[in-house]
Parts: structure tokens; sequence; C-alpha cells
């Protein structure tokens, strides 16, 4: 049982896998690291703030439940879709938009090593 569980954590799909996730985290960080510069003032404090989410809910009571609730993509492509459905200028959505992509830039870049959701 130990072997079917080393050799499917380390198939090629799985490589590939975290390959995309470490692809996908870098260009996110760029893409991070751009907007809050372009935008400045509440941006940056958004983009930090995003990034340290899923490590400020291990101070939550409950946390395991928490933090795999906060490491689920879905939640800052939400995030991210609203802010860029809201009309008006960029310079209103474009803190909570730095927020949702320094969160999943935070997902990606855990996940690319294998530090992905766990069951227990």
């Amino acid at each position: 049982m130990t072997r079917e569980t080393a050799s499917a954590a380390t198939s090629p799909a799985s490589c590939a896998a975290r390959f995309a996730w470490g692809v996908l985290g870098l260009f996110l960080l760029v893409w991070t690291v751009l907007e809050a510069a372009k935008h400045t003032g509440l941006t940056i404090p958004f983009a930090v703030f995003g990034l340290l989410v899923p490590f400020l809910t291990r101070l939550a009571p409950g946390s395991a439940a928490v933090q795999r609730t906060l490491l689920r993509i879905w939640f800052p492509l939400a995030a991210m879709a609203i802010c860029s459905a809201i009309p008006g200028p960029a310079g209103n959505t474009a803190a909570p938009f730095t927020f949702g992509t320094a969160w999943l830039t935070h997902i990606a870049l855990r996940r690319a090593p294998g530090c992905g959701l766990r069951s227990s």
C-alpha cells in the first residue's frame, strides 16, 4: 500500500501538474506585483494581505477546516470575476482584484511543491 502511494506521488501526471502550478504561480506573482506597482495606494496592502490569508487562518479556531476552505481556487477566482464585472474606473476595483490574484498566487505556489489540499 505504501508503494502505491509513493508511485502515485511521483507519477508523470503529478509532476506535470506540479510544474503547471509552478508556472501559473510565477505568472500570477509577476502579475500581482505589476498590478500593485501600477495602481499603488490600497492595492499594495491588499496584495500583501492576499498572499498572507492562508497563513493568517492558523490563528482562527478550527483552523484546519478554515485553511482547507481558503485553499480552494474558487474563492479568489470569484473575487477576481466579481471585481472584473463591476463597471466603473479601474482604480475602484484594482485593490480587491489584486487581493484575488495574490490569494491565487499563494494557492498556486503552495500546490507547486505538492502541498495541496489535504483530506485530513
